[in-house]
């Protein structure tokens, strides 16, 4: 097997310090294990094949100059290549950045511009867009990019722009068999990731921006551990029998360190899609027969109401996950019926994805309003006052009491990538993060869960009261008689700020 060897003393603890090295734990324990499924051609990896593309791909990016702290773009779908390509530059060090297909030039570059990259992992005359002008645009305007590498799957020369490599040429496995008899260049990475760390930085995800423009949280290996670590609990990822089928976006936090680094965490298998449909995901399902599937609220309501969601067999999935907003109880009884177990949590980019977990066997409605219980041995979590002036967190509030929710230890990112005002505002100086997400803990009896109260920002102020609309929308659809809700502020000649609610009774 061609590969950098793990450090035997190492291979059967918990926590490695490096990412690459879960790759290289279970391509030596299960070898022939499948990692990689391609949903959308049925091309699969093995563990083995994996490990060696990903030591491939590493060598043909130090050949190509690509160091350690050098930044990688990479605007791709959902493909196994892309997450060869991100395990590849962790391997050497290099910080992978991956942004949404969808995103326009100008916001390309925009983004471009607050990381200063080295390569570009582009498109060109694709079936989902023509991507020939953004890179264009992009080549004349971001001057740090010193590689253009472009990948069109089936595509004909005159798709591909001036200036650009072709992919399949320079990292097909044709392509990187010369570099196996590249004895330097190989003990050159050997050295190199020897020396690597835990708290060297691996990727960089751009936040949504519901703040201002998005920023770019710098997530290191050590972060991504801890948060598979919460998260394996969570879903029950324990054996390599897991499988999960991935639809989130390669630029959201949960299609990259959160879901399929966490199945590669436990030594499962990840199946990719390129991109959500509704059909996509049943077809999915039914053919590769994952264990587990999430995904936002919205992409529930999609397939629910796909009128062939009932013809499908997803009866080999054992637990589903939503997160990202607030669903009413008739949400939560829909999922009931599409696996034996389910589930919320709370998470961020910041923090690598999810750092709570509802537990298992609730009631609907004690799962209603709540986003799951905490790990404090993996990331411990407290309700807190705004942060001080002097940039020191702000006292810890008593149980019951509306607060900041704030999460420590290492499962806490780096901060933002050369924007330390932006991370000063965001990490305490004692390292405390604060999420700009109100709660405040809730005796259960045999736990304590974490309630969900709002964004900072969008608080409704009447007579000068605080008022959290998440908090009363789940407060009106526990009614019997309402089928959704959802409450406003809107304002109020006499108390400046109104509660206003729109509900849909049961019919």
């Amino acid at each position: 097997m061609f590969t950098i060897p793990i450090n035997e003393d190492l291979i059967e603890e918990w926590k490695l310090p490096l990412l690459s090295d879960y790759i290289k734990k279970w391509a030596a324990i299960t070898p022939d294990n499948p990692a990689l499924i391609n949903a959308d051609t049925g091309q699969s990896f093995t563990y083995k094949e994996f490990d060696e593309m990903i030591t491939l791909y590493a060598l043909r990016l130090k050949k190509m100059g690509i160091k350690k702290g050098d930044v990688v773009v990479a605007q791709w779908l959902s493909w196994p290549e892309f997450y060869m390509l991100t395990y590849a530059c962790a391997t050497i060090g290099a910080i992978m950045t991956p942004l949404d297909v969808r995103l326009m030039p100008h916001e390309v570059i925009r983004d471009m511009s607050k990381i200063n990259p080295a390569a570009f992992f582009c498109l060109g005359n694709t079936a989902v867009r023509d991507f020939r002008p953004l890179v264009k645009e992009v080549q004349e305007a971001v001057p740090s990019i010193k590689h253009f590498i472009q990948w069109i799957p089936g595509g004909q020369e005159e798709d591909f722009v001036d200036g650009c490599l072709d992919f399949e040429k320079y990292f097909s496995p044709a392509g990187l068999e010369e570099l196996k008899q590249d004895q330097a260049l190989i003990e050159s990475l050997q050295k190199e990731y020897r020396e690597l760390g835990t708290r060297d930085a691996h990727i960089i995800i751009f936040t949504t921006g519901s703040t201002g423009e998005p920023k770019p949280a710098l997530i290191c290996n050590e972060n991504t551990i801890i948060n598979n670590a919460v998260f394996s609990r969570e879903v029950g990822l324990y054996g390599t029998d897991s499988r999960y089928l991935n639809s989130m976006p390669t630029s959201h936090v949960a299609g990259t360190c959160q879901g399929p680094m966490t199945v590669w965490f436990v030594g499962g298998t990840v199946i990719t899609l390129s991109m959500f449909s509704p059909q996509a995901v049943m077809s999915g399902i039914q053919k590769y027969r994952p264990t587990w599937w999430g995904g936002v609220p919205t992409m529930f309501r999609m397939l629910w109401r796909d009128p062939e969601y009932d013809s499908y067999d997803l009866s080999s999935l054992r637990y589903v996950l939503y997160g990202g907003s607030a669903v009413d109880v008739p949400f939560l009884e829909k999922m009931a019926t599409m696996a034996p177990t389910f589930g919320t949590s709370l998470g961020m980019t910041e923090t690598a994805g999810y750092f709570t977990a509802t537990p298992r066997g609730i009631s609907l409605e004690e799962m209603a309003g709540q986003v799951g219980q905490v790990f404090p041995e993996y990331a411990p979590v407290t309700i807190r006052k705004p942060m001080n002036e002097d940039g020191t967190a702000g006292e810890e509030l008593p149980p019951g009491e509306v607060g900041e929710i704030c999460v420590h230890g290492s499962i806490v990112f780096l901060g933002y990538y050369n924007n330390p005002e932006a991370t000063a505002r965001t990490i305490s100086k004692e390292g405390i993060l604060y999420t700009g997400d109100m709660g405040y803990f809730h005796d259960f009896g045999s736990y304590k869960g974490l309630k969900f109260a709002g964004r900072r920002k969008f608080v409704i102020k009447p007579k000068g009261y605080l008022v959290f609309p998440d908090e009363v929308t789940d407060f009106i659809s526990r009614h019997p008689k309402v089928s959704q809700a959802q409450v406003i502020g809107l304002p109020h000649e006499v108390y400046v700020d109104g509660v206003f609610a729109f509900v849909q009774p049961n019919v």
